[in-house]
Parts: C-alpha cells; structure tokens; sequence
C-alpha cells in the first residue's frame, strides 16, 4: 500500500503536469480563437506556435491521458477511482481524496473537451496540434468510458460465462484455462514497449507488500506492468494470503526488455509466479486461485512457475 507521503508527492506531480497541460491547451485555443475568429476559413500561413512548445504539450498530454486511463481501468465500474494504491482510513480522507480525483478528471474532460470543439470542430486547419490532441482525446475518453463502466462486448460475457466453468479443481502441468492459445485468449502483441516509448507510461509499479518481486536484474523492471494486471495479482495476492496464511505471491517476471518474441511480457501483461519453496502441488493450487482471481489466461507452464496474462484492457 502508498503511504500517504508516497501518495501526497506522486499527486503533487500529477496535478502539476495536468495544470501545465491545461494551462498549454487553453492558451494555444485562446490563439486560434483569437487570430481566426474573424475569418471564414482559417490557414495561418506560418505556424502559431513553436516546435518546442507543441513538444511540450504533446508529451506532458499524453503523461496526464495515460494517467487517467490507468487508474480508471483498475477502478471498480461505478466506485470512485483511488491515488494509486493508496487507502484512505478516516472519512474525511476519504472524502478528500474522492475530491481530488474528480476535479483531476473534470479538469481532464474540460481540457479535452475545449481541444476538440476548437481545434476539430470549429477551426480544424488552423494548428494541427490542436487539432491532433482534440481527436487524441475523444478515443482515449471513449476507451476511459468502456474501461470504467465494464462495457464489454456480448462475446466477452460469453466467454466469461464459459470460462466459470473451467473452476473445478487445481491444475495439473501443461493444463491452460481457457484451453486455446494464449493469442487466442489475450491477444498478439502490439510493440515492444522500451522504457523510452511513450507507451511506457501507460504501465504501472506494483508496490504491494503481498507480493515478492524477485528483482534479478536489479531494475525493479518485475513491478512494471500492465494497470489490469497489477488490479489481477494484487487480488490473487489477497486470495493467497487467505490460502497460506503468512504467505506471500512470488512474481519473478512481468514487463521485460527482453524475452521469446511475440510475449505478453513486453507490453506488462502478462507475469510468471511461482511458490516460495517451490512445490509442484501447491502450484496447480495457485494456478487455480490465478484462474478464480480473474487472470485471462492461465498456464501451468512447469514444475518451476506458472504464467498468467491479460487481455489488452
């Protein structure tokens, strides 16, 4: 769990970089307004605003964006999203942190909302930058309202209606649930995701306590991973708790540089866990709380651990 320090600084940062977005895209709006207001059909013939500039609010835009998916996509549909892990105790911490995230996303929407009906709707061609982070911003709020409202196709209620048939008994090795292919079940890998992609910041540290990271190469690369992933072990880690009192989930890889290709591993969805001593029987136990906890698809790969991955959320 965050201590309140850990949430109170990592807040500190985020409200920071959603002020410089807004900040950035309402000055940029107020640009356009005010050199096309006047004209039928606006095309500045030079650019309004400069390369570092656009840089800037491009990058900073698409921290706050990834930050506002992750944390909707692991947020029970309908509860009020959290700081992280963070959890408040008294009510009134409670209440100021539910405060707190909804400003965050009404000032997300409004930003949004006003780069889209400027820099799409109303003057399309007069900055492409405009232009780019209105449209950005309509697909990633559509998928942040599937994400958090657990809109899903009638396919995937099917299947999760089938796969609850599959919880019956331990696994034994080589057993997979759903019994198909990985790429069947989750999906091909879109990327490669590198610490220096933008897409990286869509991934997220998992710090929670009933977990151990093995952490071989020293990076803390075994924390990163997938934001519905992280929801997934943080609940089979309470799940094993409750099984071995005392005991907590060994998680020896996630996100990787490098791994087989075509692995779940590079874009933080999928993990490997194992038992702490490593015991044959009490894996096709874990694999089975794995399958019970959620994960999409679970694999008693060998003796040594068992692989989980996720749908892309």
């Amino acid at each position: 769990m965050n201590s309140p320090m850990t949430a109170f600084f990592g807040s500190v940062i985020a409200v920071i970089l959603l002020c410089l977005f807004s900040f950035s895209v309402f000055y940029m709006i107020s640009t356009v307004v005010e050199n096309c207001r006047d004209l039928p059909v606006c095309a500045p013939a030079s650019p309004l605003f400069g390369d570092g500039f656009k840089y800037v609010v491009t990058t900073v835009g698409g921290l706050v964006s990834a930050l506002v998916i992750a944390h909707l996509t692991v947020a029970e549909p309908g509860n009020a999203p959290t700081i992280g892990s963070f959890a408040p105790e008294s009510k009134t911490a409670v209440y100021a942190t539910n405060t707190v995230v909804v400003l965050y996303l009404l000032a997300w929407i409004a930003t949004g909302l006003a780069a889209l009906v400027v820099g799409v709707m109303l003057f399309p061609n007069a900055s492409s930058t405009l232009s780019d982070i209105g449209s950005t911003w309509l697909g990633l709020a559509v998928s942040a309202a599937y994400a958090y409202f657990g809109i899903r196709s009638q396919a995937d209620r099917q299947e999760d209606a089938s796969s609850r048939m599959f919880k019956t008994g331990d696994l034994t090795q080589g057993q997979k649930v759903p019994n198909v292919s990985e790429v069947d079940t989750c999906g091909a890998i879109q990327k490669k995701i590198k610490r220096t992609d933008p897409e990286f910041a869509g991934l997220v540290s998992n710090s929670n306590a009933k977990i151990v990271f093995k952490d071989e190469e020293g990076t803390g690369a075994d924390r990163v991973m997938a934001p519905r992933l992280k929801s997934k072990l943080d609940s089979l880690a309470n799940v094993v708790a409750s099984e071995w009192p005392g005991t907590k989930l060994p998680v020896t890889e996630a996100w990787v540089n490098e791994h087989a290709d075509g692995s779940l591993h590079y874009e933080g969805r999928a993990a490997d866990l194992t038992t702490d001593p490593v015991d044959g029987t009490r894996l096709g136990r874990l694999a089975r709380l794995a399958v019970d906890a959620g994960c999409d698809w679970v694999f008693f790969e060998d003796s040594a651990h068992i692989h989980v991955s996720m749908k892309v959320a």
